[in-house]
């Protein structure tokens, strides 16, 4: 049995790390969930294996495998959405990249950045995030589709 992948992030690299490993994943806005409480951001998300690709090799199209993947975000004041249909929860949204930057008022905003220009920004204390797969991978139709893949295959 394989051991999936479990990351944290306390900082603008590790972040960037994190962000890398969940490009091209998939979810529904019903898989999101802000307590204001407990000040804490989490998501499931279906994760790319980009890891499991074996970019360059011609078995391509057995490597695709995604992964349930939970993740989390502590220290979360605030949430924020751009053009996300907050109310159908099934709407499915792809996820581009994670960045990170300092606020006018000291604070991090970290934006989940997801196709169609759809994001969601979390305005944190600092950064402290962390990411866990969940379960067995599964067979994935393709690979996301990306140029620079493209031109390593031909």
């Amino acid at each position: 049995m394989e051991k999936g992948l479990k990351l944290k992030a306390q900082d603008h690299e590790d972040l960037t790390i994190i962000s890398a490993y969940l490009q091209d994943a998939v979810t529904v806005v019903g898989d999101f969930s802000f307590s204001p409480r407990e000040r804490l951001f989490a998501l499931m998300i279906n994760r790319y294996q980009w890891e499991e690709h074996g970019i360059g090799s011609k078995d391509q199209k057995h490597n695709c495998h995604r992964i349930r993947t939970g993740c989390h975000f502590e220290n979360v004041l605030k949430v924020s959405a751009q053009n996300i249909p907050q109310g159908d929860k099934s709407h499915v949204l792809e996820l581009l990249a994670i960045e990170a930057g300092e606020l006018e008022n000291g604070n991090i905003a970290i934006d989940l950045i997801f196709a169609a220009d759809a994001v969601i920004r979390l305005e944190t204390e600092l950064i402290e995030a962390s990411m866990q797969d969940i379960g067995e991978p599964y067979k994935a139709k393709c690979h996301p589709k990306h140029g620079i893949l493209e031109g390593l295959n031909e």
